[in-house]
């Protein structure tokens, strides 16, 4: 049943009202004045609309209606107010207090109800309408609750480990939301070759970070008939490390957009090899290296013009290598960092070079931090609006010509000390 609050000073008018609005199928709850209605509401949390006469002592119409729609009030009410009067001031001063609906005294009966019954309708779409805002709120949280924790759970994928034999690495990896699209990483193929890669998937949220985790696992399959980082040989050592150029062509091929996946990515892979330094690299659409000379003490953009991966089923990529100096760094970015924006500028990817030569005096372990932190100081932001991702390696030297270094100065020295 539609329950109205009914509020009149005049007990007579309050008891024929009621009487005419009980006939007419409503449930009528009545109060004295503003201060009592005040009361019921506080009791009575079931009811939604008011139906108010103007003129009363201690509250009137209007400050009882100012009261209810009030930002604070606890909840939503229709709120009808009853009148003697009937000029253009009385309706403005009513309608400024929040008044949904203004009614003259003398309206007959049949205008009467057809006005509250239309002050139901908007009562019942302002519920639906809540109820639904209630609806997507739970979903929402639902949503960024999960969100938050696939963020986590990529953040997991991340590599770990800063040092491998001959190689010192270290990266940061910021998606501009909960979930990016960029991954990258690192792993040993084998006792001599190590394996970097950063890609970046275009777009932003669940499907792009999707991608990047699906295209993550698919590197990180390091042997059998399913990896496309070696392929298996049936002689020792039964199997070989396939050349940079080869796995962007098998992660082409792997996904390639359809009509239900319409996603790509750019990507640099790379093969070091920690004994000789020289590094294999293949590029698909992707930013070029930053290769930062220890003995120069400069840095160069090295790369080439390619195809991103998943957009085209014709596309060939290419092998490049470079030879590494002990102490020699190689930097790998997603465009997230050389497309910062400051005004109609970008940082760029010769800002990008300069930085790295700026920070290089750091130790490697800073040298991502510092660089990324000049590239917010820049740009006077502290937020990207891309995912930002950087990663650098250096090459320490031949791991073992050091170990027997060492052991040649170890002999002489013990042979000093007996002779």
């Amino acid at each position: 049943m539609k329950r109205i609050l009914l509020v009149d000073d005049n007990r007579t008018m309050l008891l024929f009202m009621e009487k005419v609005l009980s006939k007419r199928g409503f449930d009528v709850i009545t109060a004295i004045d503003g201060m009592h209605a005040l009361q019921v509401l506080e009791e009575r949390p079931d009811i939604q609309f008011v139906l108010s006469d103007w003129m009363m002592p201690e509250m009137d119409g209007i400050e009882l209606c100012s009261r209810v729609k009030s930002a604070n009030y606890g909840r939503y009410l229709f709120f009808m107010l009853l009148s003697g009067k009937d000029d253009k001031e009385s309706i403005v001063s009513g309608i400024n207090a929040g008044a949904d609906d203004f009614v003259v005294k003398d309206t007959h009966v049949d205008e009467l109800e057809a006005r509250i019954q239309a002050g139901f309708r908007t009562l019942a779409l302002h519920n639906e309408i809540t109820a639904k805002n209630e609806a997507l709120d739970t979903a929402y949280a639902t949503m960024k609750k999960d969100l938050d924790s696939a963020g986590e759970l990529l953040k997991r994928l991340l590599p770990t480990e800063n040092t491998m034999s001959g190689v010192e690495l270290n990266y940061e990896s910021i998606p501009s939301a909960q979930i990016g699209g960029d991954m990258l990483g690192y792993m040993k193929l084998d006792e001599d070759h190590v394996a970097i890669y950063l890609l970046d998937v275009a777009g932003h949220g669940v499907s792009s970070a999707l991608l990047s985790f699906s295209v993550q696992q698919s590197l990180s399959v390091n042997s059998g008939h399913s990896s496309i980082v070696k392929t298996t040989l049936d002689e020792p050592p039964y199997y070989r490390l396939n050349e940079p150029h080869e796995v962007l062509r098998r992660l082409n091929e792997r996904y390639i957009s359809n009509d239900q996946n319409l996603l790509y990515f750019t990507m640099v892979y790379a093969v070091l090899n920690i004994k000789t330094g020289r590094m294999d690299f293949s590029i698909a659409g992707h930013p070029p290296l930053v290769w930062m000379h220890s003995r120069l003490g400069d840095a160069e953009l090295v790369g080439q013009e390619s195809f991103v991966i998943g957009a085209f089923d014709f596309v060939e990529y290419e092998t490049l290598y470079i030879q590494l100096e002990p102490g020699d760094k190689v930097w790998m970015y997603s465009d997230g960092i050389t497309e910062a924006e400051k005004g109609d500028e970008m940082f760029s990817e010769e800002g990008f070079r300069k930085a790295v030569v700026e920070v290089n005096k750091q130790p490697t372990s800073l040298q991502t931090e510092l660089l990324v932190n000049s590239v917010r100081k820049w740009q006077q932001a502290e937020q990207f609006d891309d995912d930002v991702s950087v990663l650098v390696v250096e090459w320490k030297g031949n791991p073992e010509r050091e170990q027997l270094c060492d052991m040649k100065l170890s002999t002489k020295v013990n042979a000093r000390f007996f002779k």
